[in-house]
């Protein structure tokens, strides 16, 4: 049964970075825009490179700096190729500053 846990303190993500964390053996990528989290695997679906390791893209896509592929954070569809697939993404709620991930 999936269940909130925590994943980081509000703030510890800044605007426009990305934030990798590791919930479980699940590794994340948590995004802020604005007053929004969003969260997506933190494993790119075309070579398996971490998306932390990147940069957002005009406030609400992610590339890949291993191939170029993007993917939106808000819905992880890629937008860029090769990746293929989607992104997993991952319910996100906030409490005080306390960032919620659900696992």
């Amino acid at each position: 049964m999936a269940e909130f846990q925590k994943a980081a303190n509000l703030s510890s993500i800044k605007e426009g970075e990305v934030k990798g964390v590791k919930i479980n053996s699940e590794e994340i990528a948590l995004y802020r825009l604005g007053k929004d989290i969003f969260a997506t695997a933190n494993i790119c679906t075309h070579e398996q490179c971490i998306i932390s390791d990147d940069y957002l893209i005009d406030g609400q896509e992610v590339e890949c700096n291993c191939h170029g592929s993007h993917f939106n954070i808000k819905t992880g569809k890629n937008t860029v190729p090769p990746a293929a697939e989607p992104l997993k993404t991952y319910k996100v709620k906030v409490e005080g500053d306390e960032v919620l991930i659900e696992v």
